[in-house]
């Protein structure tokens, strides 16, 4: 409660710092030297803000672009071929993993800004310190997301769609900058690409054999799919479609991972904490097909080109979908409301027990995923 009433303040006062001090456009001659984008969200939700870095090079191809993002995901900004530099700042208000930036430390990273002397600031998701630097002189302009939230709220349709990364593009195209590219991005470089193929050797997978990567995890307990049933569609993968089933996530979820193995008749791979961010970007791109709850991986199996199947129910697809033409998403409970809760208002099982085994075949089927 007092998290959100904090971020809902956070809103406000950047959008009033936006419409008192800066203008909403940019004057059409505007070359600016450095842009810095500030982002401090969770992995996935960083990964849907990638396309703004992708069409800022092709508006500013002269341009340095730097990003203030936190600890968390700096690694998917590092990987993203058009961003030039990385500062973090951990928001003490939206810290999930890591120590939060202290106050001496956020007046050293504000020194480090302004020495930058950026010509533009855009803010798609900050704190009220980050939005402080704003009446500091940090940049002479700035555009920034939370003053298309409020007006939204008011009753003016700023966002032009739903989804997360065209809410992210609205930002820039309101500040009269084109935005024709809307896809994901996250570059596996040739290392990465060796590593993966000499894990899988490692491994004694076979190469010739289409490999499908599943994610079972979640930080958010109500957006995991029930064992059982992954277990049950992993042995059906492997036996009706002859495919070898590896499953990926972080140390935290070796114990899902290892039920779900104990539930199945099949042999499977389990690789879970055993990659890095890139590593792990590297073997979804091997992936003829991932399947995952809604979270980070599922983003980054979209984003490196692998066909992608995401189960939701407390999230909402049409909002937080994975983004490319080979993503699918399964939600069987359409109006339940999003929430982050360990159990459910509405039951024990919550609504990803909506979303039967059944249900994941026919779209695998209909898809030719797997043909």
């Amino acid at each position: 409660m007092f998290q959100n009433a904090t971020e809902i303040l956070t809103i406000i006062f950047s959008s009033l710092i936006q419409w008192l001090f800066y203008t909403k456009r940019l004057p059409k001659e505007f070359t600016p030297k450095r842009i810095l984008v500030v982002k401090l969200d969770h992995i996935g939700d960083v990964l849907l803000a990638t396309p703004v870095f992708s069409n800022l090079r092709l508006a500013y191809p002269h341009a340095e672009l730097h990003a203030l993002t936190g600890t968390w995901s700096r690694v998917i900004l590092e990987n993203h071929p058009d961003v030039d530099k990385v500062l973090t700042y951990n928001s003490p208000s939206f810290c999930r993993s890591g120590q939060p930036t202290s106050i001496k430390e956020t007046f050293q990273l504000y020194r480090q800004l302004r020495n930058q002397k950026y010509d533009l600031l855009i803010e798609l998701r900050g704190d009220m310190r980050v939005a402080c630097f704003s009446l500091l002189d940090v940049t002479p302009k700035r555009i920034n997301r939370a003053s298309l939230q409020v007006t939204n709220r008011l009753g003016s349709q700023r966002f032009s769609s739903t989804h997360e990364t065209i809410r992210n593009l609205d930002v820039l195209e309101l500040a009269g900058i084109p935005t024709p590219i809307q896809k994901t991005t996250f570059a596996v470089s040739k290392e990465d690409e060796n590593w993966a193929s000499d894990f899988i050797y490692a491994q004694e997978m076979n190469s010739k054999i289409a490999l499908i990567g599943i994610h079972p995890g979640s930080p958010i307990p109500l957006k995991r799919w029930i064992p059982e049933r992954y277990a049950e569609l992993g042995d059906w993968l492997i036996k009706q479609k002859h495919a070898q089933v590896v499953f990926v996530g972080v140390k935290d979820e070796i114990p899902i991972i290892e039920k779900i193995q104990n539930l199945m008749e099949e042999e499977s791979t389990n690789i879970a904490g055993k990659t890095t961010i890139p590593q792990l970007a590297s073997m979804l791109k091997k992936c003829k097909l991932f399947i995952g709850n809604d979270s980070g991986p599922m983003h980054l199996a979209a984003a490196v080109g692998s066909p992608t199947i995401g189960l939701y129910g407390p999230g909402d697809p049409t909002r937080f979908g994975p983004v490319g033409d080979k993503c699918k998403t399964i939600r069987k409970k359409l109006d339940c409301p999003p929430c982050s809760d360990n159990t459910c208002r509405f039951g024990e099982e919550g609504c990803m027990s909506k979303i039967q085994v059944a249900d994941v075949i026919q779209l695998i089927e209909e898809s030719g995923y797997l043909h």
